[in-house]
């Protein structure tokens, strides 16, 4: 996947998550193309914005549930990104809170350090 499609599709998968947008088959697929750096800090970063006891935050709860209870292979990729340098290395280095109201600078930072 080239830099610009990788963000793109990274991009969505965020959007999708968050807003509704994809069904859990649908960021399956997308995911599952997705390096597992970027499928680790995307889900995160939705549980980190949206903690499971708000209230406000059960649409974004229910799918990223219901996405890592029907697709084990990205609960495995996820961890796989968890356990990669760069990962390790982003939370090292940043809170998510950074990126709450820029989420296009977390998945550009992500990008480019996986490519770079």
């Amino acid at each position: 996947m080239s830099f610009e499609q990788e963000k793109r599709e990274s991009l969505r998968l965020l959007a999708g998550l968050e807003n509704g947008t994809l069904t859990s088959a649908d960021a399956f697929n997308v995911a599952d193309k997705c390096d597992p750096v970027v499928v680790y800090l995307v889900l995160r970063y939705l549980r980190e914005k949206y903690p499971a006891n708000e209230p406000a935050s059960a649409g974004v709860t229910r799918r990223l549930v219901e996405l890592t209870s029907t697709y084990d292979k990205i609960v495995a990729k996820a961890k796989k990104g968890e356990k990669d340098s760069i990962g390790q290395w982003f939370v090292e280095t940043y809170n998510m809170r950074e990126f709450f109201n820029a989420p296009e600078g977390l998945i550009d930072l992500i990008i480019e350090k996986i490519e770079g």
